[in-house]
């Protein structure tokens, strides 16, 4: 089974959603069972329950504080990345419709590459950006695609490593193209842990960490809401982060 594969099969699974279906159905399957009909009305029970945390923000929100607040957020003005080389943007999304050009973007691509930005056009920094043609539309090549959105926005230096159809691809083009330098990472709060994680394995030891997209806020209160689906579907980036980076590192990530 290729990684690709077994990504979807991850993501499948650990919808909500979907593990709501399965508990009520496992919990209807016992109710014929006379052996295991006890398991019934635990399991149905279990099914509502989990539903309910998920669609509510309090509970996706702790989930994904770990994640998302692994690295504090940096503004253009922060110094600490001042000195970086390169600006750098992994590839997400770009769905290549007849729209205008910012709704062509998933949000987790337009964060990313505004961010990109507006650091590039605060310090003259060159940017860089990657993906290959890992879209539906296999015509189509991300980093190319993020190049022409980056040139219309700031007068930096923009390059195209139109290679990867994952992160760890990504990284590696990157390393091959920069060496070990200063580089401020710009990429979706979730998913900066597993990408800095990816990249000392490849040998960068000098990333700043600039995470955006933040799904979650700094402080949240605890509280009760009209179950959410906006709650439901960050419940469900923060599980497939936490079990990438289970699968990644052989170790539970968050102590």
């Amino acid at each position: 089974m290729d990684a690709e594969t077994l990504k979807f099969i991850v993501k499948q699974l650990i919808s909500p959603v979907v593990l709501f279906f399965v508990l009520l159905a496992a919990g209807l399957a016992c109710h014929y069972l006379k052996k295991l009909c006890k398991f019934t009305y635990p399991l149905i029970g279990a099914a509502c329950i989990w539903i309910f945390l998920a669609s509510q923000y309090t509970f996706s929100n702790w989930l994904l504080a770990p994640l998302e607040y692994a690295y504090p957020p940096l503004q253009k003005s922060d110094k600490i990345w001042h000195d970086a080389e390169y600006i750098f943007s992994p590839g997400c999304y770009y769905f290549g419709k007849d729209l205008p050009e910012a709704s062509n973007w998933h949000q987790c691509s337009l964060t990313r590459l505004v961010q990109s930005a507006i650091m590039a056009g605060y310090k003259a920094t060159p940017v860089i950006v990657t993906g290959g043609n890992f879209l539906r539309d296999k015509e189509i090549v991300y980093a190319d695609k993020a190049k022409q959105f980056l040139s219309t926005l700031i007068s930096s230096p923009v390059t195209a490593l139109p290679v990867g159809h994952n992160t760890e691809q990504e990284l590696k083009a990157l390393f091959n193209y920069t060496g070990d330098v200063p580089i401020a990472v710009v990429t979706s709060a979730t998913h900066m842990r597993r990408l800095v994680y990816q990249a000392k394995q490849i040998g960068f030891t000098q990333l700043i960490p600039v995470p955006v997209e933040h799904l979650s806020p700094p402080t949240y209160e605890v509280t009760l809401n009209i179950p959410s689906i906006a709650s439901i579907y960050h419940t469900e980036r923060a599980l497939y982060e936490y079990i990438a980076l289970l699968y990644e590192t052989g170790d539970w990530p968050i102590r």
